[in-house]
């Protein structure tokens, strides 16, 4: 059995080589990862945006498999009208040209009003109408400013027809196992099931939801099967006596709202990179489309597999089959609850690792210094480089009691290759 340290390194070797090749988006600058030619002012509109949809998110009380497709569907429209206005980048689904002299931000500003109110229009009233007036007041008035409104509109329209049909949200039923089958997810909660129909989807740079596939869960019979087994139920049981301070930190960290710490710390990225509007602007359609993708081939996989969570198996380590893994019908996990979805592979794994590889592409530089937020007083929480972020995510998913290690290896392998695959098609340099 390879260590988890020699584990990681092997899958993430092949993503990090690359992080130090300039590719097609151009070599870095002082001002961020752009290569458009001469950097503008630093840029606040798309950050903004990016809050109000936090915010509208929240409100709205919806999923992270929802929360993340919805800001896919946001970072595209921003995006491609930036792309309209400024130039210097390839579209990602919408090319459009605007006239010349409009206003970037006020683009911004339609495009993502546009998104937020199709997709989350109960807070269209409270939340994203206000936040478009005040943003259009900020703006002078005049042509540049209903130029930028109309070509963010023009967008936003667009990219909503063209994934009107991707299956986003489609009825898509799991039925659990009755009586229930060893190895097969159960679920964890009453509330409706995560994501049925997210791996279903139609991607938004992959060729399929199953391109990357993983080779699925440890057979119950085997030893390796007992050995995750045993990990989760000493490491991550809630009266573990192994588990480290720091260890339980981390898992609590990593269990707070996936949607809106992400956000935050991409915001803060923009922010403290004092990024202008089109790296601003690129940078998150990047790490959004990536993450989205991510999700997808996820989920794709999660049910898929159907696998059980460890509350599940633990409880009922009597009934797998192996002489190794002795059941405790009274073990619950270090974390409150968990996700109400099949348990490999781990989304976290799956998703959150692509942050720092995108982060990586975007300044050709595997020293990310990415500052996560604690959304419950936990502290902040930086990483220095991509395998920092990879290594703890994963290993708190298994430290809080919710996962098993192949999920986390596995989620982390779907991570590795969507990036690669994300970022070698798209986001280049434009040659127009």
């Amino acid at each position: 059995m390879r260590s988890t340290t020699s584990r990681m390194a092997w899958l993430l070797a092949p993503l990090l080589v690359t992080m130090y090749v300039v590719g097609p988006g151009g070599p870095a600058t002082a001002g961020g990862g752009h290569g458009h030619g001469e950097t503008g002012p630093p840029d606040a509109s798309v950050a903004s945006w990016d809050a109000v949809g936090t915010q509208a998110f929240t409100a709205a009380a919806l999923s992270p498999a929802e929360g993340h497709t919805i800001f896919a569907y946001m970072a595209i429209a921003v995006y491609d009208s930036v792309m309209a206005v400024k130039g210097g980048y390839d579209p990602f689904l919408v090319a459009a040209d605007a006239p010349d002299g409009a206003s970037a931000e006020a683009a911004v500003a339609a495009a993502a009003r546009g998104i937020l109110v199709h997709y989350l229009p109960a807070q269209s009233a409270s939340i994203v109408e206000p936040a478009y007036t005040a943003a259009l007041e900020a703006i002078p008035d005049g042509r540049a400013e209903s130029d930028g409104v109309a070509i963010g509109t023009e967008v936003a329209g667009k990219v909503i027809a063209v994934r009107a049909n991707d299956g986003f949200r489609a009825a898509v039923t799991y039925t659990p196992p009755d009586p229930p089958i060893p190895g097969v997810f159960l679920p964890t909660s009453a509330t409706p099931l995560i994501g049925p129909y997210l791996g279903l989807m139609e991607p938004f740079a992959l060729r399929s939801p199953d391109q990357f596939r993983p080779k699925g869960p440890p057979h119950l019979g085997s030893r390796e099967w007992a050995r995750e087994y045993s990990e989760v139920k000493l490491i991550g049981s809630s009266t573990s006596t192994t588990r480290t301070a720091d260890q339980t930190l981390a898992a609590r960290f990593w269990g707070e709202a996936p949607v809106q710490q992400a956000h935050g710390a991409w915001r803060k990225f923009v922010l403290d990179h004092q990024l202008d509007v089109v790296d601003a602007a690129r940078f998150m359609a990047m790490i959004s489309v990536t993450y989205a993708d991510a999700l997808i081939a996820c989920f794709d996989a999660k049910y898929h597999y159907a696998f059980w969570r460890p509350i599940t198996a633990i409880r009922a380590g009597d009934t797998d089959g192996n002489a190794r893994t002795a059941g405790d019908p009274l073990w619950s996990t270090l974390l409150p609850a968990t996700p109400n979805h099949p348990e490999y592979p781990s989304a976290h794994s799956c998703i959150t690792p692509t942050a720092g590889w995108v982060i990586a592409r975007f300044l050709h530089t595997t020293r990310i210094n990415l500052t996560i937020p604690s959304l419950t007083g936990l502290g902040d929480r930086t990483f220095a480089q991509p395998g920092d972020l990879t290594y703890e995510v994963g290993n708190a998913r298994i430290w809080g009691g919710i996962h098993f290690r192949s999920a986390v290896e596995d989620g982390v392998g779907i991570s590795k290759r969507v990036s690669m695959w994300v970022l070698a098609h798209n986001f280049h340099r434009s040659h127009r």
